[in-house]
């Protein structure tokens, strides 16, 4: 009994014959044969296949033209061409050639093709094309080095949607080609082929891949480097550059070419750089070098590197001269070396430097140096070494064979207008430049002197003062206000100073209104002082005035008793009577107050000095009047002489009177 998988079986097969019945072979519908060159002598013949036919075998067949001779077989292959080595036949007469397909038990044969192929010579399509733009020419070249007829067909890159544009056919006896008239600023995109002018049926080659067509790079790359120092003799050079703005930026490339190791005077070049930066090792030695921007169509310019060497400002202690130059310094300049050269500007390193190898002793080896050294001229010498495949620079020094004073005053002394106050002026100047310091600047010397305010020709004395040498500027201070003064500038070096530069400044007024300021707090500073004075000495500059105290007289004290007020004085006047014609205006007089009067109208305020007082004044006598009247007249030995003592807040009065009687009227 058949089962199910027998009838499924069956039907496959069935299915499979009804296919393989319906299969129909494709026999090649063209096939061409030629040579590559003209002196060549092999043939390739070539035919078209599809993908149906990819497992086709193929036989190529060749009968001389007009001729019963049979057929001859040139040979098989699975691909879609045969090469067929020359021969008399094929060389030299016509023949008939065709392509035999097989597939399974199935054949077909292409139509036949009458040809001689000595005639028949097709060019390989051109290949390594290197193109050149320059203004609105694009000139094309190639390796192939024969005479041929071009094509080349072309588009904007941005009109790919377009048709090609084809030039018209030129015969070239050089592989090159020129195109005329092409926009500056586009992309384009070209094919090129090229055909044999020798032969009589010349075939045209195969187009070219598409080629893009860049514009020309106009500027140079912008270089910006900056530098790491390790502070081991070491620095990382790093270089950066901008990429050209696009269309121009389509496959650029660069190519850099540096100087980094000084102990050789060859270059290293790092060439096809993809990148927009770059970083390599250097020493304290100037790096130099170039770098160019490339691209299918031409290059830029170069742009030059330079980057100064590490260098120090100031004298250092040279390389240890006492010893032998240390075993890990190679010999070689591949290894080490000594490299030294003359500082021009003190900072650029000259195209030409000295390089000695390291041998012998530190001490012979500086003394060979210092014998094609230059007197007042600045060397500078360094020591490199490959350390772990770095270059290193070990020692850096600068030195003079010998010092002396700076031939040249600084450049550009100036104090500029704004910078000149009423007591002080800023002064700016440029260095001395290298070659002119002949020695190491230890300092600048700056001196001012001020014209005397009566006579402008007259120099008052100055002062000297000293800046660091590597100032540029310097506040002089302590100025007189409104006056004319000369300041003079020199360099100095251990040897001595140089030459001085003068500038005249003159300071500015004070305004009138500072100058009222000014005396005003003067005089308030002095007020204040003095009576600081005044209250600090006090007692010493006004003592204590004491409390009146009067002795009273017998007489006086008798003809007061009834008295029981006080009596205010007013006044008090005391007058000579012992002059001939008293007048009363030659009078001794003393005003306390006002006047006031007496309460007792009988008496006199004051009585004879014989008299005698009662009572003592009265703690109010500063608005008392006292007249005092001299003894009688009629006593011929008075003694006019009054002695009269004043005080103020308990003011006592002594009178003394050279009399046997009176002693004094005491108040």
């Amino acid at each position: 009994m058949e089962t199910k998988e027998h009838w499924f079986l069956q039907g496959f097969l069935l299915l499979a014959m009804v296919i393989a019945q319906g299969a129909t072979i494709k026999c090649p519908s063209s096939h061409l044969c030629y040579k590559k060159t003209e002196s060549a002598t092999i043939y390739t013949c070539e035919w078209e296949t599809s993908e149906s036919m990819k497992n086709a075998t193929y036989e190529l067949f060749y009968s001389r033209s007009n001729s019963a001779a049979s057929r001859t077989s040139l040979g098989s292959s699975r691909k879609s061409y045969i090469c067929v080595q020359d021969n008399t036949v094929l060389n030299k007469v016509l023949v008939d050639i065709w392509v035999v397909a097989y597939m399974g038990n199935e054949s077909c044969q292409s139509p036949n093709t009458t040809v001689t192929l000595s005639e028949r010579v097709k060019y390989e399509a051109p290949q390594r094309m290197s193109m050149a733009r320059s203004s609105s020419n694009l000139t094309l070249s190639w390796d192939n080095k024969k005479d041929a007829v071009i094509e080349v067909k072309f588009r904007r890159l941005e009109e790919t949607s377009w048709t090609w544009t084809c030039s018209k056919p030129v015969f070239v006896c050089t592989a090159m080609v020129t195109l005329e008239n092409l926009q500056n600023e586009s992309v384009y995109q070209l094919q090129v082929r090229q055909m044999s002018k020798h032969v009589k049926h010349p075939l045209w080659s195969d187009w070219t891949p598409i080629l893009d067509v860049p514009t020309e790079i106009p500027n140079p790359p912008e270089v910006n480097w900056t530098v790491e120092d390790f502070n081991n003799g070491t620095r990382l050079l790093k270089l950066t550059w901008g990429t050209p703005s696009y269309p121009v930026s389509m496959q650029v490339n660069y190519n850099l070419s540096l100087h980094i190791w000084p102990c050789l005077l060859k270059r290293k070049n790092f060439t096809i750089v993809t990148t927009t930066e770059f970083s390599v090792y250097v020493t304290y030695s100037a790096v130099s070098g170039d770098i160019i921007a490339f691209n299918k169509v031409g290059k830029s310019s170069p742009t030059y590197i330079l980057v100064p060497a590490k260098h120090i400002s100031f004298p250092c202690k040279s390389w240890p001269n006492d010893r032998l130059i240390p075993l890990k310094y190679a010999h070689g300049f591949m290894k080490s070396c000594l490299e030294w050269y003359k500082a021009t500007d003190g900072e650029t390193r000259p195209e030409k430097v000295n390089r000695s190898k390291l041998n012998g002793t530190v001490k012979k080896k500086l003394k060979h140096v210092r014998k094609k050294m230059d007197d007042y001229v600045r060397y500078y010498y360094l020591v490199h070494k490959q350390t772990d495949g770095k270059p290193q620079s070990t020692e850096t020094c600068l030195m003079y064979k010998k010092e002396g004073a700076p031939s040249k005053a600084p450049d550009h002394f100036t104090a500029p207008l704004l910078n000149v106050t009423t007591n002080s002026a800023m002064l700016h100047w440029k260095p001395i430049p290298v070659p002119d310091q002949r020695g190491f600047l230890t300092h600048y010397e700056i001196c001012y002197t001020r014209r005397s305010q009566n006579n402008e020709s007259q120099i008052e004395s100055g002062k000297c003062l000293k800046s660091f040498a590597s100032k540029t500027e310097y506040l002089v201070q302590n100025l007189t206000p409104g006056s004319i003064y000369n300041i003079h500038l020199a360099g100095a070096t251990a040897a001595g100073s140089g030459p001085t530069t003068t500038i005249e400044i003159t300071t500015k007024p004070l305004p009138q209104s500072v100058i009222g300021w000014i005396i005003a707090g003067i005089i308030a500073l002095l007020i204040t002082v003095c009576l600081f004075i005044i209250k600090r000495h006090k007692k010493k500059i006004f003592p204590p005035i004491p409390r009146p105290v009067v002795v009273e007289s017998v007489n006086y004290r008798a003809r007061n008793q009834s008295m029981h007020e006080k009596e205010e004085v007013h006044e008090l006047q005391l007058y000579d009577n012992c002059s001939q014609d008293p007048n009363p205006e030659e009078a001794t007089v003393l005003e306390v107050s006002e006047t006031y009067e007496c309460e007792d109208t009988d008496e006199k305020c004051l009585g004879d000095s014989s008299t005698p007082v009662s009572d003592p004044l009265s703690p109010d006598y500063k608005t008392q009047v006292l007249r005092l009247e001299t003894p009688d007249s009629s006593k011929g030995e008075i003694d006019c002489l009054v002695t009269m003592l004043m005080y103020r807040n308990g003011l006592v009065f002594d009178m003394k009177a050279y009399s046997t009687e009176d002693v004094g009227i005491p108040l």
